[in-house]
């Protein structure tokens, strides 16, 4: 693998850094300081509009990404958001006539002490001739791998391994996933891949909402790419099942226009039994869930469901909760009946709606039979 990583960055290296460095007042170098006073104004004025005026309107994934970004400022709001060039490096103007600049953005998010800073190579392109108007076309990667159809897979030069490794393994993941989720990977169902792999945990949180402050390893919305957290070293048996999570949710969204909305904790139960393909730890999950039901331990389904509400207080209730119950339909219904179950979720039912649609039964007895078998479990474990 290592060997290979060479060769990658000549074949899949973008164009950004074939380039010439520019003085100020340099034509670029002002449409380039223009997009970035208008995506701050933009922002101070609180104007959706004029802010996604700036954004690549060719980059669908970028489009959704920002203006989910956009929209988080109200949803939760920070304060002193300030997007500027980095004035101590020059504009560099690149051989396909796109512009990179170094960008620095600082927030203060309420309640910690200290504003939060990254800084991050920004590309800029013309529209259409470059002495008219310019846009914002995200984060300059130094890789982009874009040979595989339906897959691509953007990162740093330091990423290059892992980006190779996911470029081959997305593909058979994905197909996997959608199998097992009921979807047909050759149907023309599945939505393009994208994977940007992260330098760095603040960057990868600010790329999300610039409220993000959890830990985060991976994220992914329907619409936007797949975000992973590169690391130094990380082998197929780490970064499939990372991949297999995020792919579940990007597999599950196929489920339904508005699965969106379903519980918080069914969407990231389903992403678990997606990584569980590519991970042996049922029997310890299960220990651990089956501990929770012993100590009488375990959270009401309502507080699990809202990802900006309640349900972020009990995040390890809302994965290891989620994938219990996901599992538990799985093997008691049968798989059939989980993603019919999901499809009803994703078309705008209840969950009593669902339940009662795809398993004959309420969403009350089903919990009732899932906690009967946790305490069965826990029994039976006793009296060993």
């Amino acid at each position: 693998m290592r060997l290979l990583v060479p060769m990658l960055i000549a074949l899949f290296a973008l164009p950004a850094w074939a380039s010439v460095p520019l003085p100020s007042d340099a034509m670029e170098s002002q449409r380039v300081r223009s997009v970035v006073a208008s995506m701050q104004s933009a922002i101070e004025r609180d104007d959706p509009g004029a802010y996604m005026a700036q954004i690549n309107p060719s980059d669908s994934v970028l489009i959704t990404e920002h203006r989910a970004w956009f929209a988080d400022l109200n949803v939760s709001p920070v304060n002193d958001l300030l997007i500027e060039l980095d004035e101590a490096e020059p504009v560099v103007l690149n051989e396909d006539g796109s512009a990179i600049a170094r960008l620095r953005i600082t927030w203060q998010v309420p309640g910690e002490d200290e504003p939060r800073q990254y800084d991050l190579p920004a590309r800029f392109e013309p529209i259409g001739s470059p002495g008219g108007q310019w846009h914002f076309a995200g984060r300059a990667w130094d890789i982009a791998m874009l040979e595989t159809p339906g897959v691509r897979i953007y990162c740093d030069e330091a990423h290059a391994a892992i980006a190779e490794l996911a470029r081959e393994r997305v593909p058979v993941l994905r197909d996997a996933i959608a199998r097992d989720m009921g979807i047909d990977p050759s149907g023309g169902d599945l939505h393009e891949v994208v994977v940007k792999i992260y330098p760095r945990m603040r960057e990868l949180q600010a790329s999300i909402y610039p409220s993000y402050t959890a830990g985060i390893s991976g994220w992914n919305e329907p619409g936007e790419s797949i975000k992973i957290l590169g690391r130094d070293e990380m082998e197929q048996d780490k970064l499939d099942p990372l991949l297999a999570h995020e792919l579940g949710h990007a597999v599950s969204f196929e489920y339904g226009p508005v699965i969106n909305f379903a519980p918080w904790w069914s969407l990231e139960g389903v992403a678990e039994v997606a990584a569980g393909l590519f991970r042996d730890s049922w029997d310890r999950k299960h220990r651990r869930i089956v501990k929770l039901a012993q100590s009488d331990n375990l959270r009401r389904w309502e507080q699990l469901a809202d990802f900006k509400g309640e349900a972020v207080q009990h995040g390890m209730h809302v994965y290891l909760q989620g994938w219990s119950m996901i599992d538990f339909i799985d093997r008691i219904y049968g798989k059939e009946a989980r993603n019919a179950w999901f499809t009803r979720l994703g078309h705008g039912d209840t969950l009593d709606q669902a339940t009662h649609s795809a398993m004959g039964i309420s969403f009350d007895q089903l919990d009732a039979q899932w906690r009967d078998e946790l305490l069965a479990a826990q029994l039976e474990d006793t009296e060993e």
